[in-house]
C-alpha cells in the first residue's frame, strides 16, 4: 500500500501546503535577472542627471523635486531615466551642466566635481584659475578630495603661484595627520649652486640674476600686451556680431545699399580680427619661446633619497633605519645625463642610466653623519647633509627588510574589511601592432595565487582579457564592495601614452589604430572614483603607467614609528578613503621579462608580498621594490623608474592601502 492509501490526510496536508507556497510566492516581490551589458561603452562612468522625484506634502499637495547630478555608469543612467552624454562626447559644458546648480547652492561635492571639471579641460584647454577657485571653496568646507586637488595645484604652480608649503600642509589636512605623528617626506636637493658655496661663481650668480630680472619684465610687458589684445579682440568680436545682426535686418529689409555697406564693413571687422589674433599668436609665442627657452634651461635636476626615508625633526635631517649595522643607500636623480658625479661620504656612488645611485653605510649604534654630494654637467654643486640612526631598541641587523617589534602589528581597535582583486594579464593580443608579450600571464597567476593563498583576496583572473571583460569585473567589483572593503587591481600588459600624456591599458581585443577600444587611466579613475570601497590600489606593470600618477601626497616611513604612534597612525590611515598607484615606471617604456619567469618589477613586488609576515603599508612595498629594482638596474635592459601616489580625479582623501596576512592577529590591549 502506498503512502497516500495509508494516510489520506497527510496527503491532502502536502497538497494544500505547496498551493500555499505558490500562492503566497506569487504575491512577493520577485527580483528580475540583471540584464547583461554587451557594449563595453555601456559600463563607462558620466555625469548623470536623474529626473526629480515626486514628493507628497501633507495629503492633497504633491510636487517634483529638483533633479538629482550623479556619477554612474551610462546604463545605469539609462535604466534610472536619466539624461547624460555618452563618454566620448562630453566636454566641459555637458558636464557642468550637470553639476554647476548644486555648486552654487553650496555642495562642497558639487563644488570638487566642477573644479575636476575645469581642471581635466575635457575637451578644451584647462582652466586651472576657475578649478581653484571651485575647490577652494569644497576645501573651505573640510571636503578632503578638494584637499588634495588643491594641494596639486600649489604643488605645481596651476592656476596660483606655486607653494610647496601650502601643499604639503593641505596633503597632511586631508590625511587627518598632526604633528603629533612622525612624518616623513622624500627629500628632495636642487642641483644649484648655494649662497656658502658659490664663491667664485658670485659674479656669474650675478649676472645671471640680472637677466632673470630682465627676463621677468619682458615677460610682465607681454603679457600686458597679451591682454591688451585680447581685450580688443573680444570688443572686435562683438562689434562683428552687432555687425552682423544689423546685416540680418538689412537683408531683411531689402536695403540694399545698407547691406553693402554693412558687407564692407564686416569684412573690415572679419580682417581686423584675424590681424588681432596673429597678434595674440605671435605674443603667446615670444611669450614662450623667446624667454621659455633660457627659464627651462635653469630647471633644477632634483635628487631624492628613496631609503631610508627622512623623519621631522627640529634639528639636522635625521634618517631612521631598522637598526645599526651596514645599511644600504638608495637614492635618485631626475636626469641623469646632467650629472658629472655623486659622491656619499667622499666615496664615488656610480648613477645608473635610470638615475638610481647606491652605497654601503656602517650605521653607528649612536649614528653616523652622511654627506651626498653632487655636481652636475655645469659644475654646479650641491649635497645633502643628514645623520642615519638606529630606531629605538632597534638591534644590529643586516637584513634590509626587518622592522622594529613596534610596528607591523593591526591595532587591536582597527577593522580593515573584506579584500578584493581583480588581477589581469594579457599576454597576447588580436592586432598584430601589439607584439606578444613573454611574462604578463604568469605575472599575474602568481600575484593572484599570492593574494588568494596568503593573503586571504577573494580574486578574480582575467588572462589575455577584452576591454568588455576587464570593465564588466570592475564594474562588478563597483556594485559589490561596501564601505569597509579593500580592493587590488592589478594590470601587466601592453601600454599607451597619447600626445596629451593620457595613459592607456590595452584589452586583447583592442585595434592598434583605434585608442577608442583601449581603456583609458581616465576611464579608471572614474569608475575608482564611484566605488564605495575605502581603500584602492592599482599596481600597473606596463609601459606608460607612471601617467595614473601625476599627484603627489605626504610619505611616511611607518616602520620607524614608537608603538604609541604606530597604532595611531593605522586608525587614522584605515579610516581615511584612499585611492592609490603603484606602477613600475614613469612615462617611458618598461622591459617585458626580468628574473625567471616575471618581469622585474613583477618579481621585486612578489617577494615584498613573500616575504611579509605582518602588516604592511603600500608605502613600504613601494620603498622596497624601489630599491630592489635600484639595486638590480645594471640588469634591466630599461631604466624603470617605479611610482607611488594617489590616482588624479579617483577620489583620494587620505588614507593607507594595507596588506595582512592570513594568520596576523590584531595586538593584545
Amino acid at each position: 500500500m502506498n503512502a497516500s492509501n495509508e494516510c489520506p490526510v497527510l496527503s491532502r496536508l502536502y497538497v494544500f501546503c505547496a498551493a500555499a507556497l505558490i500562492v503566497i510566492g506569487a504575491g512577493l516581490p520577485v527580483q528580475a535577472p540583471k540584464a547583461a551589458v554587451k557594449n563595453a561603452e555601456d559600463l563607462l562612468i558620466v555625469d548623470c542627471l536623474l529626473p526629480g522625484q515626486i514628493r507628497s506634502l501633507g495629503r492633497q499637495a504633491t510636487f517634483l523635486s529638483a533633479r538629482r547630478p550623479v556619477r554612474t555608469t551610462q546604463s545605469d543612467c539609462q535604466i534610472r531615466g536619466g539624461e547624460y552624454v555618452s563618454y566620448d562626447r562630453a566636454n566641459y559644458q555637458t558636464a557642468l551642466k550637470v553639476w554647476l546648480d548644486q555648486a552654487m547652492a553650496g555642495s562642497a561635492e558639487a563644488q570638487n566635481n566642477v573644479g575636476e571639471i575645469y581642471s581635466k579641460g575635457l575637451g578644451t584647454a584647462p582652466d586651472y584659475g576657475m578649478a581653484f577657485q571651485w575647490f577652494k571653496k569644497a576645501a573651505d568646507q573640510g571636503y578632503g578630495r578638494a584637499k588634495i586637488n588643491l594641494g596639486y595645484l600649489y604643488e605645481s604652480g596651476l592656476g596660483v603661484p606655486q607653494d610647496t608649503a601650502a601643499a604639503l600642509n593641505l596633503y597632511r589636512e586631508a590625511s587627518g595627520i598632526t604633528d603629533e605623528l612622525l612624518y616623513a617626506s622624500t627629500v628632495e636637493v636642487q642641483l644649484k649652486a648655494k649662497d656658502e658655496q658659490i664663491g667664485t661663481l658670485q659674479g656669474q650668480v650675478q649676472s645671471e640674476q640680472a637677466n632673470s630680472a630682465q627676463l621677468r619684465e619682458q615677460v610682465r610687458q607681454l603679457e600686458q600686451q597679451l591682454a591688451e589684445r585680447r581685450r580688443a579682440l573680444q570688443t572686435s568680436q562683438r562689434e562683428l556680431q552687432d555687425t552682423q545682426n544689423k546685416l540680418a535686418q538689412a537683408k531683411q529689409a531689402k536695403d540694399s545699399e545698407l547691406t553693402r555697406f554693412l558687407e564692407n564693413q564686416m569684412l573690415t571687422q572679419e580682417q581686423q580680427i584675424s590681424s588681432q589674433r596673429s597678434q595674440i599668436a605671435s605674443l603667446e609665442q615670444r611669450g614662450s619661446s623667446g624667454t621659455g627657452g633660457q627659464i627651462l634651461a635653469g630647471t633644477p635636476v632634483t635628487m631624492e633619497i628613496l631609503d631610508p626615508t627622512f623623519v621631522a625633526t627640529r634639528g639636522r635631517n635625521t634618517a631612521v633605519v631598522r637598526g645599526a649595522g651596514k645599511r644600504t643607500l638608495v637614492g635618485r636623480v631626475s636626469a641623469p645625463k646632467a650629472i658629472a658625479r655623486i659622491t656619499v661620504n667622499g666615496v664615488a656612488a656610480p648613477v645608473a642610466s635610470n638615475g638610481t645611485f647606491s652605497a654601503e653605510i656602517n650605521v653607528a649604534p649612536g649614528g653616523t653623519p652622511v654627506q651626498v654630494a653632487a655636481v652636475d654637467t655645469r659644475g654646479a654643486k650641491a649635497q645633502l647633509d643628514f645623520t642615519m640612526i638606529p630606531a629605538a631598541g632597534g638591534a644590529a641587523s643586516t637584513a634590509a627588510g626587518s622592522r622594529p617589534a613596534t610596528s607591523g602589528v593591526l591595532p587591536r581597535d582597527v577593522k580593515l574589511g573584506r579584500f578584493f582583486a581583480v588581477v589581469i594579464g594579457n599576454n597576447t593580443y588580436r592586432d598584430g601592432g601589439f607584439a606578444p608579450l613573454k611574462s604578463a600571464a604568469s605575472d599575474a597567476t602568481a600575484v593572484n595565487s599570492v593574494l588568494r593563498d596568503r593573503y586571504g583576496y577573494q580574486t578574480t583572473l582575467l588572462l589575455n582579457a577584452g576591454r568588455l571583460e576587464i570593465l564588466t569585473a570592475l564594474n562588478e567589483m563597483r556594485e559589490k564592495l561596501g564601505p569597509q572593503d579593500n580592493l587590488l587591481i592589478y594590470y601587466a600588459g601592453h601600454g599607451e601614452i597619447d600626445t596629451s600624456k593620457q595613459g592607456y591599458w590595452i584589452p586583447s581585443d583592442a585595434a592598434a589604430s583605434n585608442p577608442k577600444t583601449w581603456i583609458s587611466n581616465a576611464a579608471i579613475s572614474d569608475i575608482l572614483n564611484t566605488m564605495p570601497a575605502k581603500h584602492v590600489l592599482v599596481v600597473a606593470d606596463s609601459c606608460y603607467s607612471g601617467a595614473m600618477t601625476r599627484a603627489s601626497a605626504p610619505s611616511f616611513d611607518a616602520g620607524s614609528m614608537p608603538a604609541d604612534k604606530w597604532g595611531t597612525w593605522v586608525k587614522t590611515m584605515a579610516n581615511g578613503r584612499s585611492r592609490t598607484a603603484l606602477t613600475s615606471g614613469g612615462e617611458q617604456p618598461v622591459p617585458d621579462v626580468g628574473a625567471g619567469n616575471h618581469s622585474y618589477f613583477a618579481r621585486a613586488f612578489l617577494n615584498v608580498l613573500q616575504d611579509n609576515n605582518r602588516l604592511l603599508e603600500a608605502q613600504r612595498v613601494f620603498r622596497e621594490v624601489s630599491t630592489s629594482l635600484a639595486l638590480n638596474a645594471a640588469k634591466s635592459p630599461l631604466p624603470q623608474d617605479p611610482q607611488y601616489a594617489p590616482i588624479r580625479y579617483a577620489g583620494h582623501e587620505s588614507g593607507e592601502y594595507f596588506f595582512l596576512p592570513k594568520g596576523a592577529t590584531a595586538a593584545g590591549p
